[in-house]
């Protein structure tokens, strides 16, 4: 597949995905504070017209459910209520057959905004099927509705393989099936795997609906398959009284890559309209015909879930958006003859996060990098693979060394108001690098090969930009950063030069070693901030390093102790 770029470094295929997502955001924040600045202007009062439509911490109904639509999910359940849901989803790839998955899944909503849930798939695939994953599910949102912008949730889940692989999420090889891949015990397992969504949802005009995931999935064993992107939707009532027929559009994009494709990502974008019709208060069909936008995309995926709701949702059907906050409190007099307003005062809270403050955090941290050091260590192959012109040692990563390193680090920073701190990080790492000495001249004939491994410590000092939003009345600030410096102490490689007929053991070979390197570092990231105490916090966040190209970068996940002056 040949790929052009508008800009260098810039695939085009994002494009589509990149613009979508733009337009439907943009609108989405200039709404939310809009609607808190209005807020903010006013008196905390309740106005009451009609009676309380039960939603979770004041969410509309429709964003009161487990699945806001079949590809995106949005804030939480109200407390005690449960979902049960049947999806099935089937994709028309432009290669090979079609693919059908079928998902059960049950949720419980929990007090203080939590979700626990359990999921099962199963696939049909090829005249075969069975079980595929069974997983595990959390979720927790922020602050009650509209407190926060675009009302932020975090969601995690980790997938346990109970079946096989049937269908390989990237394209088959030209030439060869997925049959010819297979394993002489038969196919692969399908490996655990672990995902983290960010949920953001509003409401617009009391008329819209919108809600849109950020997610990353990654697989522990077998290929290592990692998966990024996102899905948005956009809904709104039509015809039908209380709000039972909705209609709107719906998109979800993918960049998925295995341990031997990180720099030629399988990139799909679907979009197409999606229909959710209530036949009774507590039960939804949902209908999605979403069409391939891009080469990698299939031509079409349909999903269809049906959905049961019980527990916490008492209206009929869903009330109309426009009445769903309103409340009824009348104040009884002796005469009757006046209805007053109800108005509530906040009581102060306590202060977590100063206006001018200095944070010194100390964490330790794991770093898994962007391309996997040497997919094939064996010594045979390296030989041979290098004589017919693949090397294999050298043209994997490049800086760190091994998959993934151990390490910790620390950072100052001085926050000059609420929300902006600039600071200074450094942070080390115990990294590690296996290979091979070679030496082979069949001349002679001589023969010299060990195993060697470099260990080495790579540091790294940068300056750093941090925005933080401590939200009100908790303990909690989630925080993005960005931070520019040097690396250094990584970098070391191996190169074997060979010369000679491909055939291993009888070419001359050599390999060359190369030292370390300073290498110039661009680092960013975002993550949540827990405050123990007034002078002390919990930090977790997850960040990616930028090193001279894609084969050099990383990850790291870091959590450590906040320490604020």
């Amino acid at each position: 597949m040949t790929k052009t770029s508008l800009f260098p470094g810039i695939n085009r295929q994002w494009f589509i995905p990149l613009i979508a997502s733009v337009c439907l955001i943009f609108p989405a924040v200039n709404h939310s504070l809009d609607a808190q600045e209005a807020t903010l202007t006013e008196e905390q009062s309740i106005v009451v017209t009609g009676e309380e439509v039960p939603s979770a911490y004041g969410a509309p109904p429709g964003l009161s459910r487990s699945r806001f639509s079949n590809t995106t999910q949005a804030y939480v359940l109200p407390p005690w209520s449960f979902f049960f849901g049947e999806l099935f989803e089937g994709a028309g790839f432009r290669h090979g057959p079609p693919d059908y998955l079928f998902t059960q899944e049950i949720e419980m909503g929990l007090p203080y905004r939590f979700n626990v849930a359990a999921e099962s798939q199963f696939e049909r695939f090829n005249g075969g099927g069975g079980a595929q994953t069974v997983s595990l599910e959390a979720r927790w949102a922020l602050a009650d509705w509209n407190k926060i912008p675009l009302n932020p949730t975090l969601f995690a889940e980790y997938k346990f393989g109970v079946g096989t692989i049937r269908h390989e999420e990237v394209p088959p090889p030209p030439g060869g099936g997925e049959q010819e891949e297979e394993e002489e015990g038969g196919p692969p397992k399908v490996p655990d795997a672990y995902e983290v969504r960010l949920l953001l949802a509003q409401e617009f005009f009391e008329r819209v609906e919108w809600a849109m995931n950020w997610f990353f999935e990654k697989e522990n064993t077998g290929d290592r398959g990692r998966e990024w992107g996102f899905s948005q939707a956009a809904m709104t009532p039509v015809l039908l009284p209380n709000e039972r027929l909705k209609v709107g559009i719906e998109m979800e994009y993918k960049n998925v890559t295995t341990k031997d494709t990180r720099g030629d990502a399988v990139n799909s974008f679907t979009i197409g309209p999606t229909v959710a019709w209530k036949p009774t208060a507590q039960t939804r069909l949902d209908i999605s015909p979403l069409f391939g936008c891009t080469h990698d995309s299939p031509v079409a995926d349909v999903f269809v879930a049906f959905s049961w709701l019980f527990g916490g949702e008492r209206a009929e059907a869903e009330a109309p958006v426009s009445t769903q906050f309103r409340y009824l409190s009348k104040i009884s007099r002796a005469d009757k003859d006046s209805d007053k307003e109800m108005k509530q005062v906040a009581p102060p809270c306590p202060d977590w996060y100063g206006d001018r403050e200095w944070n010194v955090n100390l964490w330790g941290t794991y770093t898994f990098t962007n391309t996997e050091f040497a997919p094939n260590p064996s010594l045979v192959d390296i030989v041979q693979s290098t004589s017919e012109g693949g090397a294999v040692l050298g043209t994997y990563d490049h800086y760190i060394g091994g998959d993934h390193a151990w390490g910790g680090g620390g950072d100052i920073k001085y926050f000059f108001c609420r929300y902006v701190g600039l600071g200074v990080e450094g942070f080390a790492l115990d990294a590690s690098k296996p290979g091979f000495d070679i030496f082979e001249d069949p001349t002679v004939p001589i023969f010299i090969h060990r195993r060697i491994n470099h260990d080495h410590t790579i540091g790294s000092v940068l300056g750093t930009l941090t925005l933080r939003y401590p939200i009100p009345c908790t303990r909690l600030s989630p925080y993005a950063w960005a931070g520019v410096g040097a690396i250094f102490g990584g970098g070391e490689r191996d190169i074997v030069h060979t010369q000679g007929p491909p055939d291993a053991f009888a070419v001359h070979a050599q390999t060359d070693h190369f030292g370390a390197e300073t290498k110039l570092l661009g680092q960013f990231g975002a993550g949540l901030e827990f405050r123990i105490a007034r002078h002390i916090g919990w930090t977790n966040d997850l960040c990616f390093g930028v090193i001279d190209g894609t084969k050099n970068n990383f990850g790291m996940f870091r959590s450590g102790l906040n320490f604020a002056f």
